[in-house]
């Protein structure tokens, strides 16, 4: 009779151990040093961004896999992420892949890559200098405190997404037009106009014929 009331006790507790251990099986990424993945379905519920952040401080890197400067700062950003100074004060490592995540990338004004952004507490720091480690993470212990954030922006509407798509697309037009990407960027952004100019006479070609019947039949009449 003593037995079977314990193994019901024993059945009761084994949910809650699972419980924890599944728990704890999420959260491990974020406390041993693993650089996250982010992409345009979890940042925000990963990051927390734009209602509180209370997973921590995430230092993300926009990369490209094309990119070469990219892969050359992985290195140094895996550093970052075992850096057990940094795992004290919370900082996690992240990486979002721009052509994959334009959501992520037009919502922070992302025109290329790699571009290194702190997220913390309700601010985004923009890091600009070598990436090396020594530097990287002088930047997220001491530097972010002598600049001055800007707000981190909120998850775009669709409309808001399509005005920031477009004005993107204009100054990396305008950029490539100015020469910032050499003769390759000058060369695209010509192709580009003239594509435009195309397009722009084959759709008033299509409306002038029917132009040329209503002033044909007013001359009949």
């Amino acid at each position: 009779r003593m037995r079977a009331p314990i193994r019901t006790s024993m059945g009761k507790r084994r949910p809650s151990i699972w419980l924890f251990f599944c728990i704890a099986l999420s959260l491990l990424p974020l406390c041993n040093g693993e650089i996250v993945e982010l992409n345009d379905s979890n940042f925000e519920h990963q990051t927390q961004a734009s209602t509180g952040m209370t997973t921590g401080s995430w230092f993300v890197l926009f990369k490209a896999e094309r990119c070469a400067h990219c892969r050359k700062a992985m290195p140094e950003f895996q550093r970052l992420s075992n850096d057990e100074e940094l795992l004290e004060k919370g900082i996690i490592m992240a990486t979002v892949d721009v052509p994959s995540s334009r959501r992520t990338s037009v919502r922070f004004g992302i025109r290329g890559f790699p571009t290194l952004i702190f997220l913390h507490r309700g601010k985004m720091y923009h890091f600009k200098g070598q990436r090396v480690f020594d530097v990287l993470k002088t930047f997220l212990l001491d530097g972010v405190h002598k600049m001055a954030g800007e707000p981190i922006p909120e998850p775009m509407s669709f409309g808001e997404e399509f005005r920031a798509t477009i004005k993107s697309a204009i100054l990396e037009l305008y950029g490539a037009a100015a020469g910032r990407h050499g003769l390759a960027g000058r060369a695209a952004a010509v192709l580009l106009l003239i594509f435009v100019g195309i397009l722009a006479s084959l759709v008033a070609l299509l409306f002038l014929p029917g132009e040329q019947k209503v002033e044909t039949k007013r001359k009949e009449q």
